[in-house]
Formats: C-alpha cells, structure tokens, sequence
C-alpha cells in the first residue's frame, strides 16, 4: 500500500506497518510501499506493538505514525559508537 492509502482506509489512527519498499535519499527514508500490521486510537498502544515487533525482528523496518499525517517524515539518524549484540 501507499501512504495516501493507508490514510484514507484508516482515519485519525495510529498505524503500525512494516516498511516493504523503501530507499536511502538526502538522509531521510522513502517508503514506496508498505503493510499494516496494526491500528490504534492511542499512540503508548502502538509504541509498544512497534517496540515488541522491533525487538522480534530487528533487521525488518517497523515504524509507527498517525495518519493524520500527510507525509511521512523519516530521518535517518547515523549511528557512532558500538551496540550491544
């Protein structure tokens, strides 16, 4: 699915979806196509299921965002140091 998509099946909630198709530009992540995974009314709700998802899968893409948003906005943070394995 497209964002538009999304925006227009599920109105005013929060969506957990897993990014399918995307790529690198200008430091921010360009989702082309994505699925729902889960919807909420409150955002704690869907921060845990993206969380929980994340933790499961850690090499797949999960985000979480309220459709109320015309885009998506997705910075990509660089990460310096060493992380725990």
């Amino acid at each position: 699915m497209k964002w538009q998509e999304v925006r227009q099946a599920y109105q005013n909630e929060w969506i957990v979806f897993e990014a399918l198709k995307a790529r690198s530009e200008n430091n921010k992540r360009i989702v082309e196509d994505l699925a729902v995974i889960d919807r909420y009314k409150d955002s704690m709700d869907a921060l845990r299921r993206y969380t929980a998802l994340h933790k499961e899968n850690p090499g797949r893409e999960y985000y979480f965002f309220h459709t109320s948003r015309e885009e998506l906005d997705i910075r990509e943070k660089k990460w310096t140091g060493l992380r725990r394995i």
